[in-house]
């Protein structure tokens, strides 16, 4: 199983995205603040821009002035008006004497005590104003672009949070939107298609959620495919013991019948030697039944592979094969070449299938033909070749072909190959083993 590779978590995602996301709205803003500054002091700094700001102060100033009939003894009036202008600063002047200054109101400003500033002329406008005692002279500078720069900076901030907030909501949205084709993915699981698969992305906490969803989902197939395998061998092993105990055991009931009929002790009958042959074949037809169902219920993870020399491996096993062969009174004809390479299996299995063979030449070979054993060494693999030729018999033989299948499974669990034919009175068995 691939687990996925958590290398950070879903907390240290957001933390950083939520850092990106600040970096990128305060490159933004610092670049729109940038150009929105350059622009306004390009604006501002236009005559017609600023002559048309300061008319509209001075006419301001002098409508308060006529509205409220200041006199020139009552200026400090004028503090009213300026609090309603913060951006102005205003000088008047009556007979070359400073009589008013907006920077008053500033406590830490320190307005020069000159009667005539000549440089603060080159900054500010002259006007007249007209009081009841007479003129005076009003010096006047409207800072009105810094108006403009709060706007835009209020504005600027705005698209700094919008874009900080636009960027954590797709991230967000990512996250949402892929835990909501997970609840759909595992409603589809819920509604029994087990084979629909997981969405598995990304590395952190909910990838690695999808994939031990789509691991549990995978063992639930697993689980209910060995449940199939083992309804189909119990199937199997239930026609297998009505079909194959029946011949023998009827034989057996028929032995017995005709010992009860007897005259004579049953230990001096002849019967009672095949109702012994009799119940040992039923015995033997059941060990191959549950032999069966015990591989057809398991699968690879039940077998111990190994890596064996060949020789290793099938040596000693072919050896007794041929020895209990000749002491059962077969002649054995072997032509048998072992490689050097290296085979993959389980010793117990190939005892077993071997064991199973011998059995099988046993009870249906004739024993005046040689049983003919050879190898062959083809692509990759080390091919064994049996053969025997089938006893006639007056007897109905049980089938053996469970005992065969149980060999067949054995050797596809080994990856290789079993096949066996019957020609005529000739009975072929081939056992394939890859070489590594």
């Amino acid at each position: 199983m691939n687990k996925v590779n958590r290398e950070y978590k879903l907390s240290r995602t957001l933390m950083i995205t939520a850092v990106l996301a600040c970096l990128a709205s305060a490159l933004l803003f610092i670049g729109l603040q940038y150009l929105s500054r350059g622009l306004i002091y390009d604006y501002c700094k236009k005559p017609e821009v600023i002559s048309a700001h300061i008319e509209k102060k001075i006419n301001s100033l002098r409508q308060y002035i006529q509205d409220n009939n200041i006199s020139l003894s009552e200026l400090s009036e004028l503090d009213h008006w300026m609090r309603g202008n913060e951006l102005t600063e205003i000088v008047i002047y009556h007979d070359s004497m400073l009589v008013y200054s907006s920077h008053t109101l500033s406590p830490s400003f320190t307005f020069p005590s000159q009667p005539k500033f000549p440089d603060f002329y080159l900054w500010h406008n002259k006007y007249v104003l007209i009081f009841p005692e007479g003129t005076a002279e009003v010096y006047i500078k409207d800072f009105f672009e810094h108006r403009y720069l709060d706007y835009t900076t209020y504005f600027n901030l705005l698209l700094f949070f919008l874009t900080f907030i636009s960027i954590m909501v797709f991230f967000i949205h990512k996250k949402v939107s892929y835990i909501n084709t997970l609840e759909k993915e595992i409603r589809i699981l819920e509604g029994g298609d087990l084979h629909y698969p997981i969405t598995i992305k990304g590395n952190d906490e909910l990838a690695s959620l999808a994939q031990e969803i789509d691991e549990m989902r995978k063992a639930v197939i697993a689980r209910e495919d060995y449940a199939e395998r083992v309804r189909v061998a119990t199937n199997t092993l239930m026609a297998g013991v009505s079909h194959d105990l029946r011949t023998p055991l009827t034989a057996l009931i028929g032995y017995l019948e005709v010992l009860e009929g007897e005259g004579i002790p049953a230990k001096e009958s002849p019967f009672l030697l095949k109702c012994k042959q009799r119940a040992l074949q039923i015995k033997d037809l059941i060990n191959h039944l549950f032999d069966y169902f015990f591989i057809s219920t398991n699968d690879y993870k039940e077998i111990e592979l190994k890596h064996y020399p060949a020789p290793k491996a099938l040596s000693e096993i072919i050896h007794e094969y041929i020895y209990l062969l000749e002491q059962s009174g077969f002649t054995v004809s072997p032509a048998i070449e072992l490689p050097g390479g290296t085979i993959k299996v389980d010793a117990g299995m190939i005892q077993r299938i071997f064991d199973n063979m011998l059995s099988n030449v046993q009870k249906y070979a004739d024993p005046a033909h040689p049983v003919r054993l050879h190898s062959t060494i083809g692509p990759g693999e080390l091919v064994f070749v049996f053969e025997n030729h089938i006893r006639n018999s007056l007897e109905p033989a049980p089938q053996a072909g469970l005992g065969l299948n149980n060999c067949q499974k054995i050797m596809l669990l080994h990856q290789g190959r079993f096949s066996y034919e019957q020609k005529d009175h000739r009975f072929t068995i081939q056992l394939a083993f890859p070489l590594i």
